[in-house]
């Protein structure tokens, strides 16, 4: 395999082999090797600054939910290390070329810059009628000139614009650009580069070549029987992440008006068997749809309209979360509709939605408002001064607008559960490298007593190793419900694909690796553990019903990585 590095001050193309190490790794420890050796004080917007895209070792495999992408850099949200993960089929695409990775240095000023990735040959190439068109029409104009055998990473207009809230659109194995690596404002990096696309071809011919075939073929047989068989990928499957709207909401942890209230009234009207009903009755959609090649999860949806016409997809749990339950939403057409917006303009849905409990507080606009709210979101796509106020984040928004309930951790919007009602998830937020970040390890599945103290960190810590290791090896979180308790079986994988002998605490391992080169990088850009906290308001006010507040104390979490830190 090998890395392809676009330096865009030169307008030079080169290749390089993949090194040693990381022939059983990839994803988020990769984008992280970039990273490492910049200087801390290094503007995230700058040329110097790099972006990457990283597959994992079994990319290109027929291992289900192989297919991860993640996209690295310096966040200018946080101002610390940034991944984000995306599902799609870049990933895919980039195996079949034989790239591991895919590192843009550099800045092309005119900004209209598309990369063209063919079998033979990398094309730079300027297109300035694609500015600012918004994702779904670029999509359409990519088509009709380059045709559709291409997957596709973009950007809208509020990554064109530097919005701290635009994410990277990958597109889905529909075509179309549903998939995002939202968090982090890695959309505002890619446009600092002067890039509108890349488009990664879909004719490569490298194949996926196991060390020991028959191992391989009964590991990967083995690995996928257990997700097959789990009970929570039943549900998935069936109900998407809008499964969770319910559960979360039981548990008193469903950001409501601004994370002032912990369940909706409204919460059976955008659950995952309401979004269901209403599919399957309209037609034109579908409940049950794979993000990527070889997904036998197909947690993903496609939501239409009243009239049977697409509207979006997928509508995910912290899209209902963050645009419904905390803007006092209950109506799944109205989401769908905002959530349209985001994924046009690139935008992250849960930035956008935090941004817009804040200026709900501010006096802005009325709860429940959707009418409103989707003109606030064109505002952000227009780059009016107040829609770049709000497209900043939550935390600049908070600032301008003199809101103290500003629900961030790092600077990062948090996602769809309140840390008081889901503690470990709450320590996550507070103590990972990467912000107020559920994917970087989600607690709301364990079995333990959420809105209680003990043993969250000690959760918290477990998730955040599996979900990184996870991250590396390019597979989907979402396996964690079944593979989890087996991480032996995800070895077996490696092991026969590359003829290593890792042993069942490879993934340990390898999180742990992951979590303390995140912390060293942070550290450089002027983290310490004191940063490890979540807003004040979390630590005192009460949150209904049941009056929980985050009661781990800022030592407590600010201690959680102290061996990683000295790893490190």
């Amino acid at each position: 395999m090998k890395i392809l590095q676009i330096d865009l001050d030169q307008g030079e193309v080169k290749e390089e082999k993949l090194a040693a190490e990381f022939k059983t790794s990839g994803g988020r420890l990769l984008t992280l090797s970039f990273l490492l050796d910049l200087p801390g004080d290094l503007d995230p917007l700058s040329s110097e600054a790099p972006l990457i895209f990283a597959t994992g070792p079994l990319a290109g495999s027929g291992v289900t939910c192989s297919h991860r992408l993640s996209a690295g850099g310096k966040s200018p949200l946080t101002g610390g290390i940034k991944e984000s993960n995306s599902g799609g089929m870049v990933a895919y695409h980039l195996a079949r070329l034989g790239y591991r990775a895919l590192l843009i240095k550099g800045a092309n000023q005119d900004g209209d810059m598309v990369i063209r990735v063919e079998p033979e040959k990398v094309h730079l190439e300027r297109r300035e009628k694609y500015r600012e068109l918004g994702n779904y029409d670029l999509l359409e104009e990519i088509r009709k000139e380059y045709g559709a055998d291409y997957s596709v990473i973009s950007i809208g207009p509020a990554g064109e614009n530097g919005l701290l809230s635009s994410g990277i659109a990958i597109t889905d194995p529909l075509g179309l650009p549903n998939r995002f690596a939202a968090r982090g404002g890695l959309g505002a990096v890619m446009g600092s580069k002067g890039v509108k696309a890349i488009l990664i071809s879909a004719k490569g011919k490298q194949r996926f070549e196991p060390q020991s075939k028959g191992e391989f073929q009964s590991a990967q047989k083995e690995f996928n029987r257990i997700v097959r068989e789990n009970p929570r990928i039943e549900v998935l499957q069936k109900y998407g992440t809008a499964s969770t709207v319910s559960m979360v909401n039981q548990l008193g942890a469903l950001p409501t008006r601004n994370f002032s209230q912990g369940t909706f009234a409204g919460a059976e009207k955008i659950d995952g068997e309401h979004m269901y009903k209403l599919i399957t009755q309209r037609g034109g959609g579908t409940p049950t749809e794979s993000c990527m090649p070889g997904c036998i999860i197909q947690c993903s949806n496609v939501f239409p309209g009243p009239d049977g016409k697409r509207i979006v997809g997928p509508i995910e749990y912290e899209t209902l979360g963050l645009l419904g339950s905390n803007l006092d939403i209950d109506c799944l057409d109205t989401i769908a509709h905002l959530n349209y917006l985001c994924n046009d303009l690139g935008l992250d849905t849960i930035e956008v939605g935090c941004s817009l409990g804040v200026a709900t507080e501010a006096g802005l606009v009325s709860y429940g408002d959707g009418k409103a709210y989707g003109e606030l979101i064109e505002e952000m796509g227009k780059n009016t001064v107040l829609g770049r106020v709000l497209g900043q984040g939550a935390f600049l928004a908070g600032q301008v607008l003199g809101v103290k309930r500003v629900p961030v951790a790092k600077r990062q919007g948090i996602s769809a559960y309140d840390p008081r009602g889901v503690k470990g998830t709450g320590v996550t937020y507070a103590t990972s490298p990467m912000g107020a970040d559920h994917t970087a390890g989600l607690t709301v599945f364990a079995p333990v007593e959420h809105g209680k103290k003990d043993g969250q960190l000690e959760l918290s810590r477990r998730m955040q190793l599996v979900r990184a290791a996870y991250d590396a090896l390019g597979l989907c979180a979402f396996l964690l419900g079944a593979t989890g308790p087996h991480p032996d079986k995800a070895v077996a994988l490696i092991n026969a694909a590359y003829g290593k002998e890792h042993g069942a605490d490879y993934l340990e391992k390898l999180g742990a690796q992951v979590i303390a080169g995140e912390l060293k990088f942070n550290e450089k850009a002027g983290f310490t553990p004191a940063n490890d906290c979540l807003p004040e308001f979390f630590y005192k006010e009460k949150l209904p019903p049941y009056d929980l507040t985050f009661d781990l104390s800022r030592e407590e979490t600010g201690s959680l990585f102290e061996d990683l830190r000295k790893d490190s």
